[in-house]
């Protein structure tokens, strides 16, 4: 069995696709600018793309296609772009009682997690990204005795965990408070999740316009879970868990396992039998698998659950083993609320002409050899005027400043001329 599975590792597999979407657009005059989400197969955005990565695919006003070759467009610097969208963003922190036990550098999982928590605040604060924060303890009494519960529901998300700017201290208060907690609650995904989608739901009820060139851009609104355990929740409920969060497409969940994969936990394990990786969930692990002294259902992460909780909002799934891990993944999650920014002149723009466009991207990036995005209609606004480059511009400049130097130059020959003739009738 071990040289079956060393040797499909070996075989070759298909590169899955990458994604490029035109969030949004915007329309001044003539100008175009177009907000370009490039994500990997796993809903991470990918960076570190170049204008020469970018082709543009437009139409005139008569729907004829137009060169890409003979569009001009500027890839804005994060420096040059627009601000990004607010963000709502509650973060869903397991208090239970695994969370004491340390992670693969040793340090206490809860303290892990609260370090990496403060240094997304701070990177926040740092990119000035416009984004409040709600910090939501989560855990639920279980099978024994328990003097710190988290139970959350709607009210108490308004009434205890508030959205907060991250230059507010009393998130930082928050997190030191918590960090005393004595860990002992059992784990529930489902009933946080749920209370912490619907909040922001109901909070911010205008649906997210993807494409809306006329309205202000509508609030982005995502949930952090970060969890070290699993939900021994039946199958049939977590179905319906899903069936909810993709009836709630305006809010993304991101998803975080701190702690070792099952793959990992079931190598160091003593299994009775070999679990291939297709059939690895934590009721196999824990059904097969024993450790000498600990209770192996203390390390179990729900990771296929994660995942799909992640994949039904089209949000991101990352596994953790430590507290730097935790803090790159929780800063990861930020470069979803940043997309490229492409600027450029319509050709044939006219008042409310229609234009078909697309954007393709070529890279040596895995899945991102050429890869179009979806054609939207780029409306032009009422009205149109075409605005002047800087040559154009420059040139007007030179022209009109030659043409003042003639007159001037002929306004002077004329005005000696009349002098000298005054001065000969004298």
């Amino acid at each position: 069995m071990t040289a079956l599975v060393t040797l499909l590792g070996l075989l070759p597999f298909p590169t899955m696709a990458s994604t490029v979407d035109i969030y949004r657009y915007s329309v001044k005059n003539n100008l175009v600018n177009l907000k370009v989400r490039v994500i990997d197969n796993d809903n991470v955005p990918i960076q570190g793309l170049t204008r020469q990565n970018f082709h543009i695919q437009t139409t005139d006003k008569h729907g004829k296609s137009i060169k890409p070759a003979t569009i001009k467009f500027d890839l804005l610097p994060p420096e040059r772009q627009s601000q990004p969208d607010t963000a709502y963003v509650a973060i869903l922190l397991d208090m239970s009682g695994s969370m004491r036990r340390p992670d693969s550098n040793k340090n206490q999982k809860l303290s892990g997690a609260i370090s990496a928590i403060e240094t997304f605040i701070d990177t926040a604060k740092k990119q000035n990204i416009p984004i409040k924060i709600s910090l939501v303890p989560f855990g639920y009494r279980g099978g024994h005795n328990c003097n710190h519960l988290y139970e959350v529901g709607q009210e108490t998300i308004a009434n205890d965990s508030p959205f907060l700017k991250t230059k507010d201290e009393t998130l930082k208060n928050k997190l030191k408070e918590l960090s005393g907690v004595s860990v002992c609650a059992s784990t529930n995904l489902s009933q946080p999740l749920v209370a912490a989608t619907s909040y922001l739901r109901n909070q911010f009820s205008q649906v997210v316009s993807h494409v809306n060139p006329e309205n202000t851009p509508q609030p982005r609104l995502a949930v952090i879970l970060l969890s070290d355990g699993y939900d021994a929740t039946s199958e049939p409920q977590f179905q319906n868990l899903q069936g909810f969060l993709k009836q709630s497409p305006q809010v993304t969940v991101h998803t975080l396992g701190y702690g070792e994969s099952l793959r990992q936990l079931s190598d160091r394990a003593n299994c009775s039998e070999f679990i291939p990786n297709d059939q690895l969930t934590p009721n196999s692990v824990s059904q097969h698998c024993r450790l000498p002294n600990e209770d192996i259902r203390e390390f179990l992460i729900d990771e296929p659950h994660l995942k799909d909780i992640a994949t039904a909002t089209g949000g991101i799934y990352k596994l953790s083993a430590n507290a730097d891990e935790v803090a790159k993944s929780l800063t990861d999650f930020l470069t979803t609320l940043r997309e490229y920014e492409i600027i450029y002149r319509q050709p044939g723009a006219d008042r409310a002409t229609r234009h078909q466009t697309t954007v393709r991207v070529t890279s040596s990036f895995p899945g991102l050899n050429n890869v179009t995005s979806k054609p939207i209609d780029i409306r032009m606004s009422n009205f149109v005027y075409n605005s002047l480059s800087g040559q154009e511009r420059l040139r007007i400049l030179t022209l009109t400043t030659l043409l003042g130097l003639v007159g001037v130059f002929s306004f002077m020959l004329w005005s000696r001329r009349l002098k000298q003739q005054a001065q000969s009738y004298l």
